[in-house]
């Protein structure tokens, strides 16, 4: 069996890329080691980033089922009055964006291996050959987006910095529990989270100076841990699903190693606070896409794909950065309540607050010479940039007094009125390939 480009992961961030391939023309085979798709909820908020960016691909389905979130946090500090970005913040659960991705996937013509478990792989200057047990497939490129415990980047080797876990977070979905909902709400012992939705109640519990166990939690040792921190006795609920996640932080030196490829946990792994880990990850995707469809069918520049690595892998250092930042706040002791309390303070500061609202919402995302991203905009025709992008095609807006060159993954790549500017900005970012033009932007 052969494809041209194999993806390792049938979870949100590979169904995504697997999209924008096939968008793009390329076949793409999708392998995953689970025998059925993932029923859990587990990640549920989409920032606002990826609401806009998911609009643009034509998931309006799955926003408008979407529950609306008040807004962002940082280290459970609310910033709702803060920017934003328009779309705001959407609440899903993961099994259904996956449900999503998985049919817009099929309707593309994407292959879908389900029961395939990645054992063992092959690179060389052509291509990948990848060993399922006695079953090899033959790829031009491997994406690995089989998470923090996949085994691309290990077969690969591709190296990673790597920090041991020291907290741990318990979390289920129970059926048939009544207690208040509550947002990140410190107790002297502990942080305790609930929110009810269609009588599904997700818990989560963090105890402080409680041990990491390195195995899953029985529903019993989460009730317990609840009750220590919140003196709530939830053990009549019914669990749906039990587990925990824990602080381990992993960053790949390289996203990039010749035709292997990492995209989401399996490239950065970090603890999943305000859904960080599965936006960042959606947002690889869409970076990595269309680069290496244009590699794929011969129309890249040179360096395309290497601009993966070189605009993805800081996104990733900072999201860490942030996401550290807001673990200690969040679930340190009661020696951090002091910083908490300056921290309150500025975020009433509206600077401050769009400042965290724009690095947490992914909306203060720039790569070295490209420019913002491209907001919605009306053309004289009647048409939205919304409904152009839908393609995964590159963009060029011909404005009055100026033309604005727009990526696939929605990223002003150049503006400007000089001929020879947007000539080479044509060259650096499509080669052989032209976007087409829309005219005529209504003011």
């Amino acid at each position: 069996m052969s494809a041209r480009v194999l993806v390792a992961g049938a979870g949100p961030v590979g169904l995504l890329l697997a999209t924008e391939l096939r968008l793009a023309g390329v076949p793409v085979v999708v392998a995953d080691r689970l025998a059925e798709p993932m029923a859990e909820s587990r990640a549920v908020l989409l920032n606002p980033r990826t609401v806009e960016s998911l609009r643009e691909r034509g998931f309006s389905g799955l926003l408008a089922e979407a529950v609306p979130e008040s807004g962002g946090h940082f280290a459970g500090l609310s910033l709702a009055h803060a920017v934003d970005g328009g779309q705001g913040y959407l609440k899903v659960p993961q099994y259904r964006t996956e449900a999503a991705l998985t049919a817009r996937a099929r309707e593309l013509g994407v292959e879908i291996l389900r029961g395939h478990e990645l054992t063992g792989l092959e690179p060389d200057e052509h291509g990948v050959t990848a060993w399922f047990g006695e079953t090899a497939l033959r790829a031009g490129y491997l994406a690995g987006c089989d998470g923090q415990d996949g085994a691309v980047r290990r077969l690969a080797g591709i190296e990673a910095v790597e920090v041991p876990p020291s907290r741990e977070i318990l979390r289920a979905d129970v059926l048939g529990l009544r207690v208040p909902d509550r947002r990140f709400e410190r107790h002297p012992r502990g942080v305790a989270v609930a929110a009810t939705r269609d009588g599904r109640t997700r818990l989560m519990v963090h105890e402080h100076g409680g041990r990491v166990r390195g195995a899953p939690p029985g529903y019993r040792e989460l009730a317990a841990s609840w009750q220590r921190v919140t003196g709530e006795d939830v053990s009549a609920g019914e669990p749906v699903w039990v587990d925990a996640f824990d602080n381990t932080r992993v960053l790949a030196t390289h996203f990039r190693r010749g035709r292997v490829l990492l995209a989401g946990d399996a490239a950065h792994r970090h603890l999943p606070v305000g859904g960080q880990s599965l936006n960042t990850g959606l947002q690889d995707a869409l970076n990595l896409g269309w680069k290496l469809a244009a590699t794929v069918l011969g129309t890249a520049p040179a360096g395309l794909l290497d601009t993966y690595h070189d605009e993805r892998h800081p996104v990733a250092v900072r999201t860490l950065d942030l996401v550290t930042a807001q673990e200690t706040l969040l679930f340190g002791g009661p020696e951090v309540a002091p910083m908490r309390s300056v921290l309150a303070e500025l975020l009433g500061l509206p600077a401050v607050g769009a400042h965290l609202a724009g690095a947490i919402g992914g909306l203060d995302v720039r790569y070295p010479g490209t420019g913002p991203r491209l907001p919605e905009t009306r053309l004289a025709t009647g048409e939205s940039t919304v409904d152009l992008l839908a393609a995964g095609r590159g963009l060029l807006l011909d404005r009055p007094g100026e033309r604005v060159l727009v990526r696939p993954d929605g990223y002003v790549a150049w503006a400007g009125t000089e001929a020879g500017g947007l000539t080479a900005a044509l060259r650096r970012w499509f080669g052989a390939q032209r976007p087409p033009i829309a005219r005529g932007e209504a003011g």
